[in-house]
């Protein structure tokens, strides 16, 4: 009887004891998987995040990209310098988010390649009497261009977006490439 009783104790107790570590590991496995459903949603929303600030600044650029193209492509229509250089403006503050979300040093290095275009543009239009030459689109487009594809590519591969990564003046793919 003693027996019986000691081994129907032993056995609970054994029972107890596999069952407590085993709920500890479970807990344990479920501590883990919702630390990396955490870390996965904070890349998530960081990734969310710097791509709205890129795709702003980008936005912004190019508004003050175009808004320098029709002041030199228009001469009869062209927008006043007041309202390109509040454009400028825009495109300067939205790099400000993007200075503080970046990530990659390639990205960061193409937002201030695209603020100094942008800059030299602007000093280009309100220059008076320079050497530079009257009407300096050609020049201050493929700059532009660069500068702002240089950053849009760093930004992609940063972001891990899939698409081509082509340079501002490559040439357009022939029939066969594409």
């Amino acid at each position: 009887m003693w027996v019986g009783a000691i081994t129907t104790l032993v056995g609970a107790a054994l029972g107890g004891a596999i069952s407590f570590l085993l709920s500890q590991q479970q807990a344990k496995e479920a501590r883990r998987q919702r630390q990396e459903d955490d870390l996965r949603e904070h890349r998530r929303r960081s990734a969310d995040r710097r791509f709205q600030a890129y795709a702003d600044f980008l936005t912004r650029a190019r508004s003050f990209r175009n808004a320098v193209e029709a002041y030199y492509e228009r001469p009869r229509h062209r927008p006043p310098l007041a309202e390109i250089d509040g454009l400028l403006q825009s495109a300067n503050d939205a790099s400000a988010l993007v200075f503080l979300v970046v990530e990659s040093d390639a990205t960061h290095q193409g937002c201030r390649a695209v603020l100094r275009a942008l800059g030299k543009a602007r000093s280009a239009m309100h220059s008076t009497g320079s050497a530079e030459p009257e009407e300096p689109w050609a020049e201050l487009d493929m700059m532009l261009g660069r500068a702002t594809r240089e950053f849009q590519n760093s930004a992609r591969i940063e972001l891990e977006v899939a698409g081509p990564t082509v340079s501002w003046d490559s040439p357009a793919p022939s029939a066969e490439e594409a």
